[in-house]
């Protein structure tokens, strides 16, 4: 009887093990075999340096450290004195060269007058001329006379050719242009222009939507061009960098669907994304030392590539992730149809702002106003 039970117990055992190995091999051949997982992924987004256009003193500091901003919001403020004594001294500037440029259009006309006078007396001096010039030879007038009216002549002459000169040369600073288009307006309603933007980039802006990271500025510090002040962080668009062995990249492609878990979540949420892309580069080659393997001292080591994945923007709106947090990274690698590398490029902007286009808006019915107030 007992070994009767012991043969039934060791047939029982191995049909288990056999079962199990079965639905193990089945289980690989129609899921495990299309996925490709690795746990060295992590979230990646934009940060975006916030850095003054001006140089100046700041006077005010608008936000802090885990604060939301909406795109176009006042985030840091500098000191405005310099810059509005500037666009005022511009605006001055203006006015003038308006005026100046009115005298040089009436110039035209009077010079224009005064050829007119001129040539009168040019014809005044040649008829004279013409009615001496037969009867000096007979006496008629004196040789005196005649050299009077001759040297008369001659100097009209030079005084109309003169006159007639200074007239084309006042005609050549304003010909083909009237007071809004002349040239010396123009250049000086850029400089009102310029100071005016100078002006108003002492709002430093908030050129997207997101929250306020690592800032360095102080108040009534002196900050200068491109010196990074704070970062603006969009958690809306995020991605993960997948970091997947270069033996699993065979049956990568763009496209496919990706299924993801964070620990801050647990099991219990699922993040969707697709493959973006594939980085054109392993790690090791874009560091800041890149390995040299001709030194004889080589060992092979795997290397792993990093694959863009998208995250859903709804999805992130409930399940909100942040920059650096791990991800484990699943990819269905069924569907091998499409392109490994992108081969076409995107014609329009990935990120855009408009902050920095309104910049100039309200100046130019300024400079209409001074222009037409100075004609």
């Amino acid at each position: 009887m007992e070994k009767s039970k012991q043969k039934r117990m060791l047939i029982y055992t191995a049909t288990g093990f056999i079962a199990m190995g079965l639905i193990a091999f089945i289980y690989w051949l129609e899921v495990l075999r299309f996925e490709e997982y690795t746990d060295d992924a992590y979230v990646h987004g934009n940060m975006v340096e916030i850095t003054p256009q001006v140089p100046g003193i700041v006077t005010s500091i608008n936000v802090d450290d885990t604060e939301y901003v909406e795109e176009g919001q006042v985030l840091i403020q500098l000191d405005k004195t310099d810059y509005r004594l500037a666009y005022e001294k511009a605006k001055h500037s203006l006015a003038e060269t308006v005026r100046s440029v009115v005298q040089m259009f009436i110039q035209v006309e009077e010079l224009r007058a005064e050829l007119e006078q001129k040539e009168a007396a040019l014809f005044r001096a040649e008829k004279d001329y013409q009615n001496r010039v037969n009867l000096v030879e007979i006496g008629g007038v004196s040789r005196e006379e005649f050299e009077h009216v001759e040297a008369s002549f001659a100097s009209a002459e030079a005084s109309q050719k003169e006159s007639y000169h200074a007239l084309q040369g006042a005609i050549a600073r304003v010909q083909g242009t009237n007071i809004e288009t002349h040239p010396k307006v123009k250049k000086a309603a850029d400089l009102v222009r310029d100071a005016y933007v100078n002006l108003k980039r002492c709002d430093i802006l908030a050129p997207m939507s997101g929250y306020v990271a690592q800032r360095t500025v102080q108040l009534g510090e002196y900050v200068n061009l491109s010196e990074p002040l704070l970062t603006v962080i969009p958690l809306n668009d995020l991605w993960v960098d997948a970091n997947f062995k270069e033996i699993q990249l065979s049956k990568m492609r763009v496209g496919q669907s990706v299924k993801m878990t964070s620990d801050i979540y647990g099991r219990e949420v699922v993040f969707i994304g697709k493959v973006i892309g594939i980085n054109p580069g392993t790690g090791s080659v874009f560091s800041a030392l890149p390995p040299q393997n001709a030194t004889g001292n080589w060992i092979k080591i795997v290397q792993r590539v990093p694959v863009r994945v998208s995250l859903d923007p709804q999805q992130l709106k409930k399940y909100p992730l942040w920059l650096g947090l791990s991800m484990d990274v699943t990819v269905d690698i069924h569907d091998i149809s499409s392109e490994m590398l992108r081969q076409k490029s995107k014609l329009k902007p990935i990120y855009k702002t408009k902050i920095y286009q309104k910049q100039e808006e309200g100046v130019n019915p300024i400079i209409q106003e001074i222009i037409q107030d100075n004609k």
